[in-house]
């Protein structure tokens, strides 16, 4: 009976809050959901095998194909609900979005857009592409950043973050026009040009300054290579203690506003890539090749990332970690005490009692702190 009430509860949440095309496109989108909690797997043999149906498994698993291969699903608008529910309930002050690719079955990678959110981020856009490695094109990260422009114009501030493949052109520019900051990461060979008016490749400028572990530099009001020459950005060299080598920096921020703190901010985008991988779903080992059928896969990985997500969210504002965590400090990801207290909560048969909330007003310590 448990099975089938959590499958009831995915179901009737789906068919509450989005649609794939059809009822009967949400209800398959609702068991695959389903199958992902219980089989932490995303092989559809895997997420087939638990659901409570009196069917044949390879009818389940044909189900499943149909599902992912099929033209009237837009993953976007089925997401978007998610997205608004999750948008709309944080803070309008600054929104910190990230972007990022990860590998996604042996032959692709997804290309993800995520909004910063107590130390992790929440997904709010993907596409998939064919290829193991190398760098997207500038206009793949600028398709996919259109994406988030109609939910991002409630913030203040909205600061894009990226390692060095997004520091292009492109997505320099789109940013600039939407009227957001960024702080993205570049290569040392990247040349600039400051007020001394002479063209230098940032690892030139640092090497005439002796740069060595521990210093900092900034370089403000700069015009950035010479084939796109954008005026008026920073350049910040940052050799954090312990790294092998600096990171170098180009953002619209002035140094006062600390560009290498905020980059930091980069690295929580990690944490997902993580609960979809290794300490969550193993997307990673997916067979699927084709990439609209993995970003199919991927919706189904994003809503159950957001029910667990807004389940850890209600836990900690209702003082509850501590029956999935230690009461004396924090040993687990927000990730992973919603994830164990949903699952408590199925084996215990009490998912009425799961509360999904977003919420900015709260002060998650870091792990091993109490």
């Amino acid at each position: 009976m448990s099975n089938q009430q959590l499958l009831d509860y995915i179901k009737q949440l789906l068919l509450q809050t989005t649609s794939a095309g059809t009822s009967e496109l949400t209800i398959t989108l609702a068991m695959m959901v389903t199958g992902l909690f219980l089989s932490q797997h995303v092989q559809l043999h895997s997420i087939a095998v638990f659901l409570p149906l009196d069917i044949k498994l390879l009818s389940i698993i044909a189900r499943f194909e149909r599902f992912v291969a099929d033209p009237r699903v837009d993953v976007q608008k089925c997401f978007e609900p998610f997205v608004i529910a999750m948008i709309d309930t944080l803070s309008a002050d600054v929104a910190y979005i990230l972007i990022d690719c990860t590998q996604a079955g042996p032959k692709c990678r997804t290309l993800v857009i995520a909004i910063a959110y107590h130390n992790t981020v929440l997904p709010i856009a993907w596409k998939t592409f064919k290829g193991k490695k190398g760098h997207l094109k500038g206009d793949h990260h600028k398709e996919l950043l259109e994406k988030a422009v109609a939910y991002l114009k409630q913030f203040n501030q909205v600061i894009l973050l990226g390692d060095a493949e997004f520091s292009n052109g492109t997505v320099i520019e789109f940013a600039k026009e939407q009227g957001w900051d960024f702080v993205l990461r570049c290569q040392g060979n990247y040349r600039f040009k400051d007020t001394d008016g002479r063209w230098k490749s940032i690892t030139e400028a640092c090497r005439g300054m002796g740069f060595s572990t521990g210093k900092l530099q900034h370089w403000e009001n700069i015009t950035f290579t010479e084939k796109h020459k954008i005026v008026g950005l920073t350049i910040t060299v940052y050799w954090r203690e312990g790294e092998e080598e600096p990171w170098y920096l180009v953002s619209s921020l002035k140094a006062e506003d600390y560009p290498h703190v905020v980059y930091v901010k980069r690295y929580w985008i990690e944490t997902l890539f993580g609960n979809y991988k290794s300490r969550g779903f193993d997307l990673a080992r997916t067979e699927m090749e084709i990439p609209s059928h993995i970003d199919k896969l991927i919706l189904a990985i994003a809503i159950a990332t957001w029910i667990t997500m807004g389940v850890g969210t209600g836990v900690i504002l209702m003082g509850d970690q501590s029956e999935v965590d230690r009461a004396t400090r924090r040993d687990l990801s927000l990730f992973q005490i919603g994830y164990r207290y949903f699952l408590r909560l199925f084996a215990l048969n009490r998912l009425e009692r799961a509360k999904i909330v977003f919420n900015w007003d709260f002060c998650l310590l870091p792990a091993g702190y109490g």
